[in-house]
């Protein structure tokens, strides 16, 4: 029997809750990739000679590892917090993910430096990100489940692009804080003191998004789970026993996606502003740029997949990877501060927007309710810490054996845009057309009955 549009809606309305919903997971993940971006710009640019004493090579790469360190701690965040948020809740888990990454942050900000305190900066800075990472590692798989559980069937990629399209808007916020702060301030100035402001001003960003996210109920489809006695006590077990082709066949889409993401917004602004003579300012507009015009490419995408289906986008983002890596790297050695920006809008806008909501959508279809915050996660961090952290330190290490040059990235980015292709012709297509778009979720995520939906050829039982 399928759920009661009315079930535990402790008096809020459908559209009222999936409103909520979408807020509510839309600004944590705000937080969650301002923080990212924040770390990752100021490792490309000022971590080197603040915590490990130069600006070398030995510097550029100790600060990048500590990038790479939060993504290690990704998948342990992560897998932990995920099996509390299908085992406990969306809800409570995503408020303790929450003040984990922002209270991390923050402390960021306070950090003495490698000249007041020698190699205790680094260890401090280290065990910050750590907590940063684990926090992170959860939220974003944590938001994809709350928005694709609180949506309707028939716009279910876009409505899972707000969160996925919120990852830019936490991006463009700390991309815009430091490019304004670089623009105002002095070398000495900024490197004394004024990089420690974005990381404060986590706090207060931190403070609205915990208003949201207080407003926000617990999803239908995990209340039907409760109410059918159904929830799971090893979620992610249960996801590895019995969805692990899915589970490889996501992990491979995302180790083509992520990677993505930073060498373009964190590699590249070093590469280009470092081994290049590329004016940094110039370069962090252009990066601001490609990702406000994400935003809307986002919400194009899940729009466009709700009507299409979700592989035709991300099958069409891989291979316009493999194409594309190369003629990006062209536009970087150019030193034209025009032709560096449409390389960064091409390499951000056009792969994430066709893949972070779309992707997030097809994840949370394959996956029951009672483990479909764990399959996400395991799916997502797994990759952010082998691929995706590790990006920028591979890519500087590179650059260094190619002699300065850029193509052996390049090459990089191919190899991990084609493993995307395999990974995604693997994947089921998961598009079911809703009679409306104003079906209520819990409908399809519901503890009624089993549900056999054929995806791309294969039955799949999901049970949530």
């Amino acid at each position: 029997m399928a759920v009661s549009h009315d079930i535990d809606r402790a008096g809020l309305d459908s559209r009222q809750q999936r409103r909520r919903a979408v807020i509510g997971s839309s600004v944590g993940t705000v937080i969650e990739w301002y923080d990212f971006t924040l770390y990752g710009l100021a490792a490309a640019l000022i971590f080197a000679p603040l915590f490990f004493g130069g600006s070398d090579l030995a510097g550029t790469l100790g600060a990048f590892a500590t990038f790479a360190v939060g993504f290690m701690a990704r998948p342990l965040g992560g897998l932990l917090l995920s099996h509390y948020g299908d085992k406990l809740g969306r809800k409570g888990t995503l408020l303790v993910t929450l003040v984990i990454m922002g209270s991390a942050t923050t402390l960021i900000g306070v950090l003495p430096t490698y000249e007041s305190i020698g190699l205790w900066a680094p260890v401090l800075l280290i065990v910050l990100r750590i907590f940063q990472g684990a926090g992170a590692g959860a939220e974003f798989a944590g938001a994809m489940t709350m928005a694709s559980e609180s949506s309707a069937t028939g716009r279910r990629a876009f409505t899972a692009g707000f969160p996925g399209a919120s990852v830019y808007v936490g991006m463009a916020l700390a991309t815009s804080t430091f490019a304004v702060l670089t623009w105002l301030m002095s070398d000495e100035v900024f490197l004394a003191w004024g990089w420690r402001l974005p990381f404060l001003a986590s706090v207060a960003i931190v403070a609205i998004a915990l208003y949201f996210r207080f407003r926000v109920t617990e999803t239908a489809a995990f209340k039907a789970t409760e109410k059918n006695d159904d929830v799971s006590t090893a979620p992610i077990v249960e996801a590895v026993r019995g969805h692990w082709r899915f589970l490889l066949a996501g992990m491979a889409l995302f180790v083509f996606t992520l990677p993505w993401v930073y060498i373009v917004q964190t590699f590249a602004v070093s590469y280009t502003t470092g081994t290049l003579n590329v004016d940094s300012t110039h370069t962090l507009i252009g990066l601001l740029v490609a990702m406000l015009l994400t935003i809307p490419a986002t919400l194009a995408a899940g729009a466009l997949a709700d009507r299409i289906g979700r592989k035709p986008l991300l099958m069409g983002a891989a291979i316009f990877g493999v194409v594309f890596a190369f003629p990006m790297f062209m536009l970087y050695q150019t030193e034209n501060s025009l032709l560096v920006a449409v390389g960064l809008i091409l390499g951000l806008a056009v792969i994430q927007g066709a893949t972070i909501g779309v992707s997030a959508a097809m994840i949370a279809e394959i996956f029951p309710t009672r483990m479909r915050w764990s399959g996400i996660a395991l799916s997502r961090e797994l990759p952010a810490a082998v691929a995706a952290g590790t990006a920028p330190m591979v890519a500087t290490w590179l650059v260094a054996v190619g002699g300065g040059t850029p193509w052996l990235v390049a090459g990089y980015l191919v190899v991990l845009s084609l493993i995307g292709v395999v990974g995604i012709w693997y994947l089921p297509e998961t598009l079911v057309k809703a009679p409306t778009v104003e079906e209520n979720p819990e409908e399809e995520f519901s503890q009624g009955e089993v549900e056999e939906t054929r995806l791309g050829g294969q039955r799949v039982h999901d049970h949530g």
